[in-house]
């Protein structure tokens, strides 16, 4: 066997050339399960290269099965040699012309032969659903954009500039924003039955000049070119001041809440703050504009009391007041370039047929080899034992 041959059919056959394009996304899989600090992972790129590597593989193989199509060997008789093998009180020759007759091809030294079977074209067509799924991942993290814009009524939001977003993840040849629209945010909807996520009403300014009035609700996306924009939730932030006798201050910011998936007594919106051993809840009721903060100091409760927002300005309980100065109402909107999803799906099922075919359809194979008055026989594939062995 030459080095060439070795080389080749672990480029082009072996499993485990393709485990090692594993080693990456499993590191990167169990960094962000586990937030363990792996090398390779704090960077896009390791992963980037690893699938571009990866469908470099895929798509070698593809093409290798594929003018395999037009071969009479197509396995090849140092691939996957069974060891076990039977005597067969017959030639190699006689053994030989019974397959022949039943449609099997022999190579050059006539000892090893196989019959043409459907399971290849399974292998094929995982190898061709692979290179898709892959490929079409591949590209769409090179363009990949996606960011989180946070914004409420007032002026008009220009998306073309990075600047307006909160969060930003892009990829390496991420395209222009060139074509995405200003955004001017001209009325909120409050989650309810018909909106359970809340709801955003949009102006959308295009740079050809043309508008269009949009109600975003979650998880309806508006299409923009290339890009999706949806409204992922509604997000309330209460500026709110805590003293002790209207001297010592306890808490002084901002506080983000967030939609509960259940309502708890009537509040649909909760946040947290910490403030050196204090522990701060508060919930919010938009619908009626209720406020409730609770303080806890270890297992003991300090304060647990609620006020109207623009009605109660202030709100004591024993020692403390509590005001709430305003409250910023904000709709979270992402833009995120759109993902060749069904090229995905379509790979997806083309690897599946292809592996159930692979499954259920074993390769018949045989290897010949003189033996005295007979011959030694090793085989794959229940048809070549049943014919092997059927004169016997």
């Amino acid at each position: 066997m030459t080095t060439y041959s070795k080389l080749s059919r672990f480029i082009f056959t072996s499993p485990w050339l393709l485990l090692v394009f594993f080693v990456i996304p499993i590191a990167v899989v169990l960094t962000v399960v586990f937030q363990a600090k792996l090398p390779l992972t704090s960077s896009k790129y390791p992963l980037l290269i690893n699938n571009v590597c990866f469908s470099t593989v895929i798509l070698l193989r593809f093409l290798y099965y594929l003018v395999g199509l037009t071969r009479n060997i197509r396995y090849g008789s140092c691939r996957s040699v069974p060891r076990q093998t039977t005597e067969v009180g017959r030639s190699a020759d006689s053994v030989r012309s019974s397959l022949s007759d039943a449609g099997y091809m022999f190579d050059s030294t006539g000892h090893y032969g196989e019959k043409r079977d459907r399971g290849y074209v399974g292998t094929l067509l995982v190898y061709a659903g692979l290179f898709l799924v892959l490929c079409t991942g591949t590209l769409d993290n090179l363009y990949q954009f996606s960011g989180t814009v946070q914004d409420g009524i007032g002026v008009a939001t220009d998306l073309k500039q990075v600047s307006a977003y909160k969060h930003v993840s892009s990829g390496p040849v991420t395209a222009g924003l060139s074509a995405l629209p200003k955004m001017k945010i001209v009325r909120q909807f409050f989650p309810d039955a018909t909106y359970p996520r809340g709801a955003t009403k949009v102006a959308f300014q295009f740079p050809d000049g043309q508008e269009q009035l949009v109600i975003l609700k979650s998880p309806e996306p508006f299409k923009a070119g290339a890009y999706d924009i949806y409204m992922s939730r509604m997000v309330y932030e209460p500026k709110i001041a805590i003293t002790i006798d209207n001297v010592t201050p306890v808490f002084n910011g901002q506080v983000t809440l967030e939609q509960l998936r259940e309502n708890d007594n009537g509040f649909s919106f909760f946040g947290t703050f910490y403030e050196g051993p204090i522990d701060g809840r508060v919930y919010y009721q938009p619908e009626k504009s209720r406020l409730r903060v609770i303080l806890q100091q270890g297992p003991q409760r300090l304060l647990d009391t609620e006020l109207i927002f623009q009605i109660d300005r202030l709100s004591r309980s024993a020692n403390f007041t509590i005001m709430c100065e305003r409250m910023g109402v904000w709709s979270e909107i992402y833009v995120v370039h759109r993902r060749h999803l069904p090229a995905i799906f379509l790979g997806g099922i083309l690897a599946a047929i292809g592996l159930l075919m692979r499954i259920m359809i074993r390769p018949q194979r045989v290897w010949l080899e003189e033996a005295g008055n007979g011959c030694r026989v090793r085989s794959t594939g229940m048809e070549t034992n049943r014919r092997v062995t059927a004169e016997d």
